[in-house]
């Protein structure tokens, strides 16, 4: 029995000593998409697209609704034939209007999501290299976590490396090769 409670205590004596000297460390993983500078610009472009899909989307709304008007001024004019035709006409531009602003919803969606891929997916490269430069035992995402003192987060550290490893993306590769600076080496 004295062997069994002596065991224990030694257990629980080691893996106390080997948590103290686990080093924890935290990311804001949505913070550091939304401020590397490949996020930055990405964000742009998608906005960019988006206003000038509005604007196309607000010609065809400006289109139905002047073709919506003209019809209620010829209404009380028309045969019943030519009523039910211009409400079919008009039945179909709303449909066409409809998938169409659905359609350009999901392609943006689509190139939003391809983005943060990329992004996400160098961002854990570089959690890597500050993990092990940092001598971190762990590092979680800060939407994870219930309380971490600030000293752990090394979201700024990240967000700096990525953007001089990766810059603007494709655009901060070929600045750099306008530069005369070789692209960062990848692991």
């Amino acid at each position: 029995m004295r062997r069994l409670i002596l065991a224990l205590i030694l257990l629980v004596t080691s893996r106390a000593a080997h948590a103290q000297s686990m080093k924890l460390g935290f990311v804001d993983v949505q913070r550091a998409v939304q401020e590397v500078e490949e996020g930055k610009a990405a964000r742009t472009r998608l906005k960019k697209e988006l206003d000038e899909r509005r604007g196309t989307m607000d010609k065809k709304r400006s289109s139905l609704e002047k073709l919506k008007a003209d019809y209620d001024k010829q209404a009380p004019i028309l045969s019943d034939e030519a009523k039910k035709k211009k409400q079919e006409e008009l039945q179909k531009f709303v449909i066409e209007a409809q998938n169409s602003a659905q359609e350009m919803q999901e392609e943006l969606q689509g190139k939003e999501q391809e983005a943060m891929q990329s992004i996400s997916k160098r961002l854990l490269q570089v959690v890597a290299e500050v993990s092990e430069k940092e001598s971190f035992s762990f590092v979680l995402d800060k939407a994870a976590l219930l309380y971490a003192p600030a000293a752990s987060d090394v979201t700024n550290e990240v967000v700096r490396r990525y953007n001089e490893r990766f810059g603007a993306g494709t655009a901060g590769a070929s600045t750099q090769k306008a530069q005369g600076k070789p692209p960062a080496p990848k692991k």
